[in-house]
């Protein structure tokens, strides 16, 4: 849907893209990651935090040319 989408509404400037973030600790939510087997199936091994899913999110809007991408965060 979202490639489907982006060749679309590219010609009203309009750019779609997907951010797909792994798990992202959030204190309330999921805390202590290192409690957690799925932490040794990331490549970082480490949740990801709500701050680095933004700055991908903050890069797609401050850049108007890029669209039909995909970034997985893990």
């Amino acid at each position: 849907m979202m490639k489907n989408l982006s060749t679309r509404l590219a010609r009203y400037s309009i750019t779609v893209n997907e951010v797909a973030p792994a798990v992202i600790e959030e204190p309330g939510l999921i805390s202590h990651a290192a409690n957690y087997p799925i932490v040794h199936g990331i490549p970082m091994h480490r949740l990801g935090t709500p701050m680095e899913v933004a700055n991908v999110v903050q890069m797609f809007c401050n850049t108007g040319y890029v669209t039909g991408q995909s970034v997985m965060l893990a």
